[in-house]
């Protein structure tokens, strides 16, 4: 079709903004003097069971050649964290892909892209490749601050799926994505001590799924907190570019310049330090610049993650 190509770069770019990516993060914190100051950090217990759920709710808007082509993409996920071991201020758990939903539609119907992990059969060709996640799992290790350190055994799932359909999940589920996804639900609080009224920043560079590079700095907002859950406000500023060095074909003949916002509320539990609310928005606009024609993007996402002790 027309646009495909286009809206295959930007339907591998949707995991890519809804993250805090925080690999080698710089934190800076604001304390207000005389306040009672508490210690946000994460404190699970070997056994506990987690369910998280994130709904991604997309709209992508594309002028290309005096139209307007927009993409809505909703995507469901349903992550299952297993607490294995506490040690050393290093958490390893065990994460199962449980449930994955995905619906895109192109320009009004032009293409409709559809799969339900619940009927896997009824999915379309191109995102039926999710199924080979569902029910596997793999293992993270994240630190007090929520800074997840490492994954391992994802690979190794995506490697055990055939050539063509491989690559598809190394763009949207390989480690680098997979990590910044984690991270969107933990990596949260500063490495000292903080209060109400508090404010922190977490700064980060670089480079995404082999074709970005990208820049995000978010400042926290501690706006409450009680002996059972505290409330964080975050304001976040992103850049991408394309990476120089990447070896993606989607990107190594297109100049990319975009820039957004993100803006939401974090509900903690205190005394796991596990986010059980998250709703976000995120704004982003910029130019692709493909096969000679500079197309503008807006996109716009909305992002809610719920957890839950099992």
């Amino acid at each position: 079709m027309k646009y495909a190509k286009e809206w295959r770069i930007l339907s591998v770019l949707f995991l890519t903004f809804c993250g805090l990516y925080a690999k080698q993060p710089i934190a800076t914190v604001h304390t207000i003097p005389g306040k009672q100051e508490a210690l946000l950090k994460f404190n699970l217990t070997p056994g506990e069971k987690y369910l998280f759920s994130s709904v991604i709710k997309q709209v992508i808007t594309q002028e290309i050649m005096g139209q307007t082509v927009t993409t809505k993409q909703d995507m469901a996920s349903d992550y299952i964290y297993d607490v294995q071991t506490v040690k050393d201020g290093i958490t390893t758990i065990n994460v199962t892909f449980s449930a994955q939903k995905m619906d895109t539609d192109v320009a009004g119907g032009m293409q409709q892209l559809h799969f339900d992990s619940a009927d896997p059969d009824a999915g379309t060709a191109e995102l039926k490749v999710l199924a080979n996640l569902v029910g596997k799992s793999f293992v993270m290790q994240l630190n007090e601050t929520g800074q997840v350190e490492s994954i391992q055994g994802l690979a190794e799932i995506i490697d055990s799926i055939d050539t063509e359909h491989r690559e598809i999940l190394k763009q949207f589920f390989g480690d680098p994505s997979m990590i910044q996804s984690m991270n969107q639900m933990t990596n949260v609080y500063p490495d000292q001590a903080v209060s109400k009224g508090d404010r922190w920043t977490k700064s980060s560079s670089g480079s995404l799924a082999g074709m970005l590079h990208s820049t995000v700095t978010s400042e926290f907002f501690l706006s409450d907190i009680n002996s059972h859950s505290a409330t964080l406000s975050v304001d976040g500023k992103m850049v991408f570019s394309k990476l120089e060095t990447g070896s993606n074909p989607l990107l190594q003949n297109a100049d990319l310049n975009l820039n957004g916002s993100q803006k939401g509320t974090l509900e903690v539990d205190t005394k796991s330090g596990l986010p059980m609310q998250t709703t976000l928005t995120q704004q982003v606009t910029g130019t692709l610049g493909i096969q000679g024609m500079e197309i503008p993007i807006n996109i716009t996402s909305a992002i809610t993650i719920t957890g839950k002790k099992m």
